[in-house]
């Protein structure tokens, strides 16, 4: 009896680890208990680029659907940290890429975004929205903890 009191949590959780990892597929795309089909991830962190004046801050998300949705609009915005150094706000216009040929393939596609250089603390910040190969609705944001925080330091050219 000791013997099977000892192994018991052991069993338990070589029992329960396939459903917490099926539980991850679940997650956001469309709402609750829907297999998630779509998927954005911070494929460029913010970086200075050389241009006119004190240059350019650009970076791109890159967004993985499998199977093709039947639509997809994605948004990507840079935020930069406040003063008080615990928030971030937009900064410049956000690049929306809407059209039938901004659908991601199922190796994914980068959707990027460029603004005037400003020193200060930067993040990529995206949304997208659509619908999927079966017709759900979906709308989900990239996590603010999923995205570098890049300082940067502009020059002039």
């Amino acid at each position: 009896m000791n013997k099977i009191r000892k192994w018991a949590p052991i069993l338990v959780l070589i029992l329960l680890a396939p459903l917490l990892g099926a539980a991850k597929c679940e997650e956001g795309g469309g709402g609750a208990g829907r297999k998630q089909e779509c998927n954005l991830v911070e494929s460029q962190p913010p970086k200075w680029v050389a241009g006119r004046g004190k240059g350019l801050i650009s970076a791109s998300v890159r967004a993985y659907c499998d199977p093709r949705p039947k639509s997809h609009v994605t948004t990507v915005w840079l935020e930069r940290e406040g003063s008080d150094g615990k928030s971030f706000f937009q900064v410049g216009q956000a690049a929306e890429y809407d059209k039938t040929s901004d659908v991601p393939p199922p190796g994914g596609r980068d959707y990027a975004v460029t603004i005037g250089c400003s020193d200060g603390n930067w993040r990529v910040r995206a949304n997208a929205v659509g619908a999927s190969s079966d017709g759900i609705p979906f709308n989900f944001t990239l996590p603010a903890s999923d995205a570098h925080i890049a300082v940067i330091r502009c020059r002039l050219q």
